[in-house]
């Protein structure tokens, strides 16, 4: 994932792929901690970024554009709004991506439920052995979805020649491609 600072400074973080969002496949998502300062500074600064994906059998290249949205415990304050998905919802966007982020954690296994514990970056546990023990309450309270909605795919095949590139351009429910 890549995105500007506000200073202008680019910033990169490798975040792992979690899943699509199963009603709506534009939103995909990643699991983040809230006290990753950096990279919740990073998508709070500038929320538009570019996530690159390569295949590597196929040696298909996906650079996605768009925008990161943070969806936290509802005990958490944030300015971050998450985005609705589809439109014939009675319940707001917030608790649509509560449900998500709940179903989410209660599919993790225990070794990465525990990870949301964790000090923050460059930081040395206080207690010693102590800091490390799993405290449910603060992992899942700290537990928060990374969501990236997606607006625009370019498709790069270097495995055949000559190479082919083909941008996707997602607006609203509207996409179409350009074979470049």
């Amino acid at each position: 994932m890549t995105n500007l600072r506000r200073n202008g400074e680019p910033s990169l973080h490798n975040i792992r792929f979690q899943d699509f969002v199963k009603d709506d496949s534009r939103h995909l998502l990643f699991l983040m901690a809230f006290n990753d300062n950096q990279l919740h500074g990073d998508v709070k600064s500038n929320p538009n970024a570019q996530l690159c994906w390569q295949m590597p059998t196929t040696k298909e290249i996906y650079n996605l554009s768009g925008r990161f949205y943070i969806t936290s415990s509802p005990k958490k304050i944030t300015r971050f709004h998450p985005p609705k998905i589809g439109t014939e919802s009675d319940i707001s966007a917030q608790e649509q991506w509560e449900t998500i982020r709940r179903q989410i954690w209660s599919s993790l296994s225990p070794q990465t439920r525990a990870m949301f514990t964790w000090p923050t970056s460059g930081e040395i546990p206080k207690h010693g052995d102590e800091a490390f023990k799993f405290n449910h309450d603060v992992a899942f309270d700290n537990f928060c979805l990374l969501i990236f909605k997606v607006s625009e795919v370019i498709r790069f095949e270097y495995g055949i020649f000559p190479p082919k590139r083909v941008v996707r351009i997602l607006i609203k429910c509207l996409s179409f491609s350009l074979k470049i």
